[in-house]
């Protein structure tokens, strides 16, 4: 990749196959395609294909799953789905814990990383198991799955439907 100065190329990056004889050919950059999502889309667990309607939250560090009779064992979360859910027992490894401000006080939770499809992007991401029983949305996606890869339009819901092929 090379950045290139001068009058008529101030910012421009080019890739190393448009460089020919030293020369760089014009070319605007090469930015990675953003997917635009809207406040509420729905997300698919991989390599499950469990379905989910999902709040995307931008103030939220991580994404956190509805996860019921969460219990940790040898560095493993096992969990159940919620009913509605399919009720699903899994079992992923603990990646880390976090301590997460609630309305409550402060929770320690565990978190995994988890496969998610999110519009046509297949996204791995840490994710926080909490009951959200009470919450209106069984998945919450936070900045550490937008990040570089998602646009968000508040104005708009249900953009950008799961479909990704590839799985982790």
């Amino acid at each position: 990749m090379v950045l290139l100065a001068g009058p008529n190329a101030i910012g421009q990056i080019l890739h190393a196959q448009e460089i020919k004889d030293g020369e760089a050919l014009y070319s605007p950059s090469r930015e990675p395609v953003k997917v635009t999502l809207g406040v509420v889309e729905d997300v698919v667990l991989s390599p499950w294909g469990i379905s989910f309607p999902a709040r995307i939250d931008t103030g939220a560090d991580l994404s956190s799953l509805d996860a019921r009779e969460i219990v940790v064992q040898n560095n493993v979360a096992h969990f159940k789905l919620g009913k509605r859910w399919g009720g699903r027992q899994l079992q992923l490894p603990v990646v880390d814990w976090r301590h997460i401000q609630t309305s409550m006080g402060i929770e320690k939770r565990p978190v995994v990383a988890i496969s998610i499809c999110l519009g046509s992007k297949l996204v791995r991401t840490p994710v926080t198991l909490k009951d959200r029983s009470e919450m209106m949305y069984p998945f919450l996606v936070g900045r550490s799955a937008l990040s570089g890869t998602f646009l968000v339009d508040t104005s708009r819901s249900n953009t950008a439907q799961p479909v990704c092929s590839e799985t982790f």
